[in-house]
């Protein structure tokens, strides 16, 4: 995690200006954690329902994370 967490600010650091910056970590942290919480008790859920859609819930989540990032590579 923070690897991840790392990497991600320092590409915010490359793209917000130093003024905006507090503000900006401060918006990513708290989406970061939202969205941490949620899909760890999606999970949680699924894994008492059943092991396999938790993995395939898992494994379609970071598929479609891929054009995502691909877009934000390209952009910048």
């Amino acid at each position: 995690m923070s690897a991840q967490g790392s990497l991600l600010q320092a590409m915010l650091t490359g793209v917000i200006p130093p003024e905006k910056r507090s503000t900006a970590f401060g918006f990513f942290d708290t989406g970061y954690g939202i969205t941490w919480f949620l899909g760890s008790a999606a999970m949680g859920l699924l894994y008492e329902k059943s092991i396999l859609a938790m993995v395939l819930f898992s494994v379609v989540l970071q598929l479609a994370a891929l054009p995502i990032i691909f877009l934000a590579n390209r952009k910048r």
